[in-house]
């Protein structure tokens, strides 16, 4: 019977939509890896040559690529914990009407209950009760349906990873980005130089058929990565998050600030500071709190 019943269950798991986006990245990856080692290419002629260098360079950068890519599928994005989260509800407090604040247009059983903190001083922010979680959401916090948790500083669910991007893993999905973009550039070089002259169409595409398939791929690949990596760079220096920077105008804490001003930008050199080398989730709370008054645009 208990066999029976881990049947269904491992099916899902198997052919769940993480398992196969993840399993298929991994094809991919090692599919152009392939054909550049068992394909004349440069790196095949200077792996036949004895010349390992270059070769190992390149499989250690694929190596960093996919070690990069499963640290950000597996590792905390930054849920909230409902055990540990100061702010959670211990009852369930009555809707006060629908969600004209943040509505999302997708979650349209999350109610709009706004919660004074409870965390010890006069506050002059209010936070969401979120009504999956049943918690008051940080200040930047959103929560993701597809994987059914409150995420610290929410910037996005990426469906390439099948994982929200969030206050932990973030830094980690840049270093993707741009690790990705540049051996992706440099593999359509080893592709591009690869290709082989043919005077007839049918002879030259038998000959390079593979190269184009795996071009059309790069290309397509290089050119999401690269215009990822640059908007996030530019997300990072301005302290804002995806969310935040296309939904501002819907976003509590944010929609009453005077056109463009952004209450947590502190400088370029702070800000990615913060980015890259702070380690600890951030209480966006109390950095509000202590701003002065005029910057909450109820001066």
């Amino acid at each position: 019977m208990a066999g029976t019943c881990l049947k269904p269950y491992c099916c899902r798991v198997v052919f769940s939509t993480a398992v196969l986006v993840r399993s298929f990245h991994v094809f991919v990856t090692a599919g152009v890896v392939s054909l550049l080692f068992f394909k004349d290419t440069a790196l095949r002629q200077q792996w036949l040559s004895g010349d390992y260098l270059v070769p190992c360079v390149y499989l250690a950068l694929v190596c960093v690529s996919l070690v990069l890519y499963g640290a950000v599928c597996y590792m905390d994005p930054g849920f909230v914990s409902l055990t540990n989260n100061m702010n959670a509800i211990r009852k369930r407090m009555p809707s006060l009407g629908s969600d004209s604040d943040e509505d999302d247009s997708t979650s349209a059983t999350e109610t709009s209950v706004m919660i004074e903190p409870d965390i010890g001083i006069k506050p002059r922010v209010q936070l969401r009760k979120c009504g999956f979680c049943g918690i008051q959401q940080p200040i930047r916090a959103k929560h993701c349906e597809q994987c059914g948790f409150c995420i610290h500083r929410f910037d996005h669910h990426c469906p390439w990873f099948e994982t929200c991007i969030g206050e932990r893993n973030h830094k980690y999905f840049w270093v993707f980005l741009l690790v990705e973009t540049s051996l992706v550039g440099w593999t359509i070089h080893l592709v591009w130089s690869a290709f082989v002259y043919e005077s007839g169409w049918l002879s030259w595409f038998v000959s390079n058929g593979l190269y184009v398939v795996a071009m059309f791929v790069l290309v397509l690949g290089g050119t999401t990565t690269f215009l990822l990596v640059a908007s996030h760079t530019y997300l990072a220096g301005i302290n804002l998050t995806t969310w935040e920077f296309m939904a501002r105008h819907r976003i509590t804490y944010l929609k009453d600030y005077d056109g463009d001003e952004n209450p947590f930008d502190e400088g370029v050199v702070k800000n990615l500071w913060k980015f890259f080398l702070h380690l600890r989730l951030k209480n966006w709370e109390l950095y509000l709190m202590n701003r002065p008054a005029k910057t909450l645009g109820r001066a």
